[in-house]
């Protein structure tokens, strides 16, 4: 195997400053690593990209942190396209391109993507983002998947629990050509989600885990949280509390990435399990007290034009009444459930009403200039946020959709997606919907509007053909308005370029990812295996209806 087998990456850029990363067997002896500044011409050559080094030096790898070298370099210019790469033992890596923020701008393009679970197929929609031209990728969690949910086989088989398990998951899941593309083009800003640790996590377990089989959750949590934080490096805002990731990110005068950490560092047990504190309990928390007055004081800032807030789970209401509501708890996410004659999505911000409203009154003082992006629900979708009393709007909330991960348009029987599209249509502040394609959301921000581009790219699909299903957009002003926008010229072929690229060619080709067929293949035998339990789910939805009279 390569020494650079996993590629490079780059993270949490500053305007002097950004994380580049890369994985070498911890003997392979000091490693070197090099950043350049990029020539002004898009279509120079590896060579000539590696010409001005600005920064330099070499790094032990260590064994106690799996291989996995990252290197903080400093002193770099500001809202500058650098290249970087690593040597060891003769055997240079990839030339990875990166960009440190602006003190400046009047343009800014980020790339949302969450849920991406390699078992079930190609990871198609990173290879759009690499084709894409954006400043950074934000990933809202799902990065991986502690059991696997599709046909295809991941390393280790089954259910990860010790560390040993995490990072060898990671580096399966960094084997993936597409999702080596993506960090080779463009930096990222990650915040973790449950399936990094385990499906419908809080602080002190999971939905997931069994504490006879897989062991004390503490103990499987620091192993996830150790992972991770060497796989996918963080600038932590207190590198003595790495549960926590929240933090923020600056586009000069032009916006504010307020990136939330809604999965452990706070998060109570979801409403409706035994022993969760009631739904409307004012000590009931999604974030702990310390982090929501840390956003408030964010919201508050107002010397940038935008403040666009990541969560991991959705903002907005997505509340659906019964009967419909029944059906979405017997045969949708396993984060629905029935309460209190609702349907809620317990496991986002749904499930902590207190919260949220509280949430809602510091996006009510922005006064129109506050987007929230959001994902973990498998769907695209645009609502609307209203204020604590429901009278006004107060912000969006964009929602993305996953990049493998089954979405929720096929978790029912191709005769019932109706159903699911019916579902939609009642949700509670949804504007728009989709619940059926992958993909990732794009988001362009100017000092006059901020629109979202809902881009589809179907896993597998030969060629790829990403296509904009939608876009919308929202001006800083009162009232907030959501209007139906005219999307980007262009989804690849960089006809939006404003700085030196990396070569196409230098990424790395595609042909080990799992074929169209293969994967289709994959998506016709889930449907066929959906539509086998038709008649369970049937008998499901009216045991539920009857349970809950």
């Amino acid at each position: 195997m390569h020494p650079f087998a996993h590629g490079v990456g780059s993270f949490d850029p500053l305007t002097d400053a950004v994380l580049i990363w890369t994985r070498v067997d911890p003997s392979a002896g000091p490693v070197r690593w090099s950043v350049a500044v990029a020539p002004d011409d898009p279509h120079a050559s590896p060579e000539q990209l590696m010409a001005e080094v600005v920064a330099s030096g070499t790094v032990e790898p260590d064994v106690d942190r799996d291989g996995c070298v990252t290197v903080d370099v400093t002193g770099l210019r500001p809202g500058t396209t650098h290249h970087y790469w690593f040597e060891v033992g003769g055997h240079r890596s990839a030339v990875g391109r990166t960009r440190t923020l602006p003190e400046d701008t009047d343009w800014a393009r980020l790339a949302f993507v969450c849920c991406a679970d390699r078992s079930m197929g190609a990871l198609s929609a990173y290879r759009a983002i690499a084709e894409d031209e954006v400043d950074v990728v934000v990933h809202l969690g799902d990065y991986l998947y502690e059991e696997p949910k599709g046909p295809f086989p991941v390393d280790p088989p089954g259910v990860v629990v010790t560390l040993d398990d995490y990072r060898r998951r990671h580096a399966h899941t960094r084997l993936d050509l597409d999702l080596q593309a993506l960090h080779q083009r463009h930096p990222m800003v990650f915040v973790w989600d449950d399936h990094d640790t385990a499906d419908n996590s809080w602080r002190h377990g999971a939905k997931a885990h069994d504490p006879e089989q897989h062991g004390p959750w503490d103990q499987r949590l620091a192993a996830a949280t150790r992972a991770r934080q060497e796989w996918l490096p963080t600038r932590l805002a207190d590198p003595a509390e790495p549960l926590d990731m929240h933090r923020s990110v600056r586009f000069g005068d032009l916006a504010e990435l307020v990136v939330l950490d809604t999965r452990i560092p706070g998060r109570d047990l979801q409403a409706g399990d035994e022993g969760a504190k009631p739904l409307d309990d004012p000590d009931r928390r999604l974030i702990p007290e310390a982090q929501m007055e840390w956003a408030e004081e964010r919201l508050a800032d107002r010397t940038a034009t935008w403040a666009v807030v990541a969560s991991q789970v959705p903002v907005a209401r997505l509340q659906l009444p019964i009967p419909l509501g029944a059906l979405v708890d017997a045969a949708m996410p396993s984060g629905y459930a029935v309460v209190d004659g609702n349907a809620l999505c317990t496991d986002g911000w749904d499930g902590y009403p207190v919260q949220r409203a509280r949430l809602a009154a510091a996006l009510d003082r922005r006064q129109g200039s506050a987007v929230v992006v959001s994902g973990d629900v498998h769907s695209n979708w645009a609502s609307v946020i209203h204020d604590p009393t429901g009278e006004r709007v107060v912000a969006m909330d964009f929602v993305t959709t996953a990049v493998s991960s089954t979405a929720m348009g096929e978790q029912l029987p191709a005769g019932w997606r109706a159903i699911a599209d019916a579902l939609a249509e009642k949700a509670t502040d949804k504007v728009w919907s989709d619940l059926r394609h992958h993909g990732y959301l794009r988001i362009d921000v100017r000092p006059e509007e901020l629109r979202g581009d809902w881009i589809a790219v179907e896993p597998g699909e030969e060629p790829m053909r990403p296509a904009v299903i939608a876009s919308w957009a929202v001006r800083p002003e009162l009232p907030v308005v959501l209007r139906e926008a005219t999307p980007s010229s262009s989804l690849t072929g960089f006809a939006d370029v404003r700085r030196p690229g990396l070569p196409l060619s230098t990424l790395p080709e595609p042909d080990e990812r799992p074929s169209a067929r293969r994967s289709l293949q994959a998506r016709a035998r889930r449907a066929a295996f959906v539509g086998a339990g038709a008649a369970i789910v049937a008998g499901g939805v009216a045991l539920a209806v009857r349970r809950r009279r």
